[in-house]
């Protein structure tokens, strides 16, 4: 079983840290007054230090894990069995963090026991686990909640001869639009994300697939690549600009959403404009 894509966007893993680290002092606060073998807290000057030092540590550690899945999930499949996998061994690392600040911290000598293990398991599973829960809900919502409305947009789509078929890495097809929904689609690593019309709404479609195969894909269609990281339809261009030595497309939706044209492609772009005008 693959992995909501939402759980290793750029946008995901940079909020769960942000919401975990946020989250975690004042649920931990609140747990001090009803342990006494925490000493995270703000108490003491002591306290305070070792507190500042754990979650400096938490975070460098969150932040490095959050780097190296985004990467491995980049060129591979991420199941639920490495998926469970990775969050054990950051789960295992932070407690083992806290085990071993416990003693400097407390200011006694401390003999790790099975008993103090699972304290500071509990203690860690009050900073990752309950956050982190609610984060993975709301991406599993939103990745749901996606694939509902692209399943609506497709078999709006069934019925008209001009629509595109995109596909996903593995060749599976994944969303059927109508070639004149498609506002653009936006490269993120091995990810497309595609913006789209759908009953007077432009919704997004974040799907697995290299650039290279959206190219042949949109082959003989009026979206084109226009930058490194950018396909635009070129139905929807509003207007082609010039900016500070830079070309610009602004896309004629409510937004007006303005589209970089890099160099390389500036040239093929403005001869396919110029043609449709």
């Amino acid at each position: 079983m693959e992995m909501h894509k939402y759980l290793f966007s750029k946008r995901f893993l940079t909020l769960s840290v942000i919401t975990i680290f946020l989250f975690s002092i004042p649920l931990l606060l609140v747990y001090g007054y009803f342990s006494d073998t925490i000493w995270l807290g703000f108490g003491s000057l002591r306290k305070f230090l070792f507190t500042l030092v754990f979650y400096v540590l938490v975070l460098a550690v969150m932040a490095m894990s959050k780097i190296l899945i985004y990467r491995y999930q980049s060129g591979h499949v991420l199941t639920l069995a490495k998926f469970l996998i990775w969050a054990f061994s950051e789960y295992v690392i932070l407690a083992l963090i806290y085990l071993l600040l416990t003693p400097a911290a407390t200011g006694y000598e401390i003999h790790i026991t099975l008993n103090l293990a699972l304290k500071a398991s509990l203690c860690v599973t009050l900073i990752i686990a309950l956050p982190y829960a609610f984060l993975c809900l709301g991406a599993s919502n939103r990745a749901l909640r996606e694939e509902y409305d692209a399943l609506k947009a497709s078999i709006a789509a069934q019925e008209n001869k001009d629509r595109i078929t995109l596909v996903d890495y593995k060749g599976v097809p994944a969303l059927v639009l109508k070639t004149d929904a498609v506002l653009y689609m936006e490269s993120q690593d091995n990810y497309m994300m595609v913006h789209y019309l759908s009953e007077g709404k432009e919704l997004k479609y974040m799907l697995r697939c290299p650039t290279r195969m959206m190219d042949s894909v949109l082959e003989g269609t009026s979206l084109m690549r226009c930058h490194r990281s950018y396909i635009v339809n070129l139905s929807h261009i509003s207007e082609f600009v010039r900016r500070q030595k830079r070309a610009v497309i602004i896309l004629d939706n409510r937004d007006k959403t303005e589209i970089s044209v890099s160099k390389s492609y500036y040239k093929a772009v403005l001869t396919r404009i110029r043609n449709i005008s």
